[in-house]
């Protein structure tokens, strides 16, 4: 059977690329957020806003909050890369939930810590943001299908697997039945 193709890519190949861009995405959104997180001074922002403890929460520890998330993600990611070489369809399933909870916790914490930013640092953090999740949500596409074709091949892998035991005196060949049935449709026409 061929594979479908969507871009030029097969769905593996678009599934292989996903994982290899939440990695390099995530190390360079690390990169650039190193600079400007964690300069925020929690203080001076509590006296002059109230703000709930969440928000209080999330503003002072923004950049914590933004190194964990990413490096949970580069655990995701590696091992959504296992799951697609070794045929594990929950993982990839795994792998599409956490890049949407990701996502939407990096859009909490930009939110929460946009006012403090400068306005092309703001320009900057919100283009990187949206590329990236626009990006994800193409390459969710090919790991969608590709977890939906690895289940169907596993469906029908175990429905096929199961051979009752035969004697190899009375199973008839593929040359033979073959030959049988070439010698019913000649014959079965009269």
């Amino acid at each position: 059977m061929r594979q479908k193709r969507w871009c030029g890519l097969t769905t593996r190949m678009g599934t292989v690329l996903s994982g290899v861009f939440s990695i390099m995405a995530t190390h360079m959104h690390l990169i650039f957020e190193r600079k400007h997180l964690g300069d925020v001074n929690c203080t001076d922002y509590n006296h002059s806003h109230s703000v709930n403890v969440a928000s209080n929460f999330i503003i002072c520890w923004n950049f914590e909050i933004v190194i964990v998330l990413s490096v949970i993600t580069l655990v995701v990611s590696s091992f959504f890369l296992y799951c697609v070489f070794a045929q594990i369809y929950r993982g990839l399933i795994g792998y599409v939930v956490w890049i949407v909870s990701y996502e939407s916790a990096n859009l909490g914490v930009q939110i929460l810590t946009h006012e403090f930013k400068m306005a092309w640092v703001r320009a900057m953090r919100w283009f990187g943001w949206v590329f990236r999740t626009s990006l994800h949500c193409f390459w969710i596409f090919f790991v969608i299908a590709h977890a939906q074709v690895i289940y169907n091949s596993q469906k029908r892998g175990n429905i096929l697997s199961y051979h009752p035991h035969i004697s190899m005196a009375t199973r008839d060949t593929p040359r033979r039945k073959a030959k049988i049935l070439s010698f019913i449709h000649h014959y079965g026409d009269e």
